[in-house]
């Protein structure tokens, strides 16, 4: 590395510690893969929709704002963004923090937001994400749940949100960004203080749909509360700050930097997870891989923690995984060295299952010889929804099946959708289904709708309100439940793995519910005719699909045998 000092961006305190020593060993040259064309376009939607976002707050307020020109060059961004600090510019856009070579650390917070009026002015971080933040979270005589947001094109007016909470798989990853950040404005004499360690994060949810607000807005987020559960050795776990937990992973990265670039041995070897799939230097941790067949296991992995644990108990081919008995003296020396002991009996448990599926020889099976068929009727409905990058629902198929006949249709807008257009489509649907109700009970025919996953279900309650299934008068079912419950699979369970592992194919190259939106993106955009009816009619090949994939799945489990069999024969 040529002495060069190691500085890391806001990134690695939240990445697998391996890409980190991959970035700075010498004697490792890789050339960082393509991302997978479904997380590029994740990626360009973001900046999409912070770029869009960014021009409509700074030009309505442009008092309020500064957005640094960030094609001037590195010295120059660094130096608009002293400047705009020194001129108590409200909120500053892309800013560049000068490096912090003490603290190794570079940053380039997505906003800057003025504290108080004191001069110097001090600032708070912000970061613009596309993904979904809040849920929905009523409150109840033993909790409250509430959060602090504001306008993105006013932070500082902040009001209370009832009924909602952060997302718990979004805001670890999202408060360390923020801690690191927050670590360069304190060395830089930028904070206004301990006292305020808080941050601000503009998100891609629904604030006009699901939370009745006219414009985007963003979360306040504490980073000084004991919000994380991690493994204490003292004390099996301990709940630490956003700051604790950035502090602690962030100077594990440095220190693996500085041994990597040393030219010394690695202090980190590769573990598999779910960040491997796409993973651009996912090359340099192959060879690693090659002779694991865990790596076929692609969901409900164990966390990385407790495949160390159970590298700790000697664990280490899948043959012994297989093997394992969870007697309690076993499982005593197990939660010994794990950390989160939430859900990790059922992350461990699935994991001997499937490493007993793959030593003999399967990838499929029913848990057990009596694991429950999936049910039939002689009238069967398999529902899906797209919904567009607003989160409007667009568009609903449903492929209707009565005895040999089968009929897909579509109940569709493809217009930039209201929440008055949104719920016209939903009552379509709602009304066709009580006709399909209608029909059978007049024919004397049992009649079901099936769904994989819950979001069809969810969805039309919050369009037509509670009770709109209990109005319809079907029941429906939810295969991907009930897989869950009776299947055991090496490759996951979700609607396309497991279709896929059952022979069915989608007509389209590259099928995805995120490709799909962006059709729809690009068929309102474009002004030719034929190119629009294109795009309009791939996105509905893809839902006739994705609902004869979930009838696939019915068709074609029935005759699967049990893990147990299979070890038996």
């Amino acid at each position: 590395m040529g002495g060069r000092p190691v500085t890391l961006g806001a990134s690695p305190a939240t990445q697998c510690p391996v890409r980190t020593h991959h970035a700075f060993d010498p004697d490792i040259t890789l050339m960082p893969a393509e991302q997978p064309p479904a997380i590029q376009e994740a990626i360009d939607a973001g900046l999409a929709f912070e770029q869009t976002l960014f021009n409509d707050i700074a030009s309505s307020r442009p008092d309020r704002f500064c957005l640094v020109d960030q094609d001037s060059g590195r010295r120059a961004t660094v130096q608009q963004t002293l400047d705009a600090m020194d001129a108590g510019v409200p909120v500053i856009l892309r800013g560049v923090l000068p490096d912090d070579v003490d603290g190794h650390r570079v940053g380039r917070p997505d906003l800057l937001v003025r504290h108080g009026d004191d001069l110097p002015a001090t600032y708070l971080p912000g970061e613009v994400k596309l993904h979904r933040f809040l849920e929905g979270k009523a409150s109840n005589t033993r909790n409250t749940y509430s959060v602090t947001i504001a306008p993105a094109s006013d932070p500082q007016a902040r009001r209370t949100l009832d009924h909602a909470r952060p997302r718990v798989g979004r805001l670890e990853n999202d408060a360390l960004q923020l801690a690191h950040y927050t670590r360069m404005l304190e060395s830089m004499g930028r904070h206004p203080g301990p006292e305020h360690h808080e941050a601000f994060l503009v998100s891609g949810d629904d604030w006009v749909g699901t939370w009745q607000l006219d414009e985007v807005h963003g979360t306040w987020i504490r980073l000084d509360e004991p919000a994380f559960e991690t493994y204490s050795r003292s004390e099996s776990t301990k709940k630490r700050t956003a700051l604790e937990r950035y502090d602690h992973e962030f100077g594990f990265r440095v220190a693996i930097a500085e041994n990597a670039a040393a030219g010394k041995p690695a202090i980190v070897v590769p573990i598999y997870s779910s960040e491997c799939d796409g993973c651009p230097m996912y090359a340099g941790c192959e060879p690693t891989f090659a002779a694991d067949p865990t790596t076929s296991f692609e969901t409900w992995r164990p966390r990385v923690r407790e495949w160390l644990a159970l590298q700790t108990l000697g664990i280490t081919t899948v043959e012994q995984l297989a093997a394992v008995e969870l007697t309690p003296e076993w499982v005593e020396r197990y939660l010994a060295e794990i950390e989160g002991k939430q859900g990790w009996r059922k992350r461990l448990g699935l994991t001997i299952e499937k490493a007993r599926l793959a030593v003999a020889g399967h990838t499929l099976a029913f848990r057990a010889p009596d694991s429950v068929r999936a049910p039939r009727a002689d009238v069967e409905i398999d529902l899906d929804m797209e919904n567009d990058t607003a989160g409007r629902v667009l568009l609903w198929g449903a492929r209707l099946r009565r005895g040999d006949t089968v009929a897909f249709h579509a109940f569709v807008d493809w217009h930039e959708l209201t929440l008055g257009d949104e719920r016209a489509i939903a009552e379509r649907l709602a009304d066709w289904l009580v006709e399909q109700r209608d029909s059978a009970a007049a024919a004397g025919e049992s009649i079901m709708v099936f769904h994989h996953g819950d979001v069809e279900r969810q969805k039309l309650r919050l369009i037509l309100g509670p009770s709109a299934i209990k109005h319809i008068g079907i029941p429906f079912f939810d295969t991907h439940q009930w897989a869950e419950k009776h299947l055991v699979a090496t490759r996951g369970l979700g609607l396309k793995p497991l279709a896929g592992e059952l022979g069915f194919e989608w007509r389209d190259d590259d099928p995805g519910g995120r490709n799909c939106q962006l059709w729809v993106d690009e068929a309102r955009a474009t002004s030719d005719a034929e190119q629009r009816a294109g795009l309009q009619q791939r996105v509905l090949d893809y839902n006739e699909d994705d609902t004869a994939a979930t009838a696939w799945i019915r068709d074609h489990t029935a005759d699967l045998v049990s893990l147990t069999e299979l070890e038996g024969a």
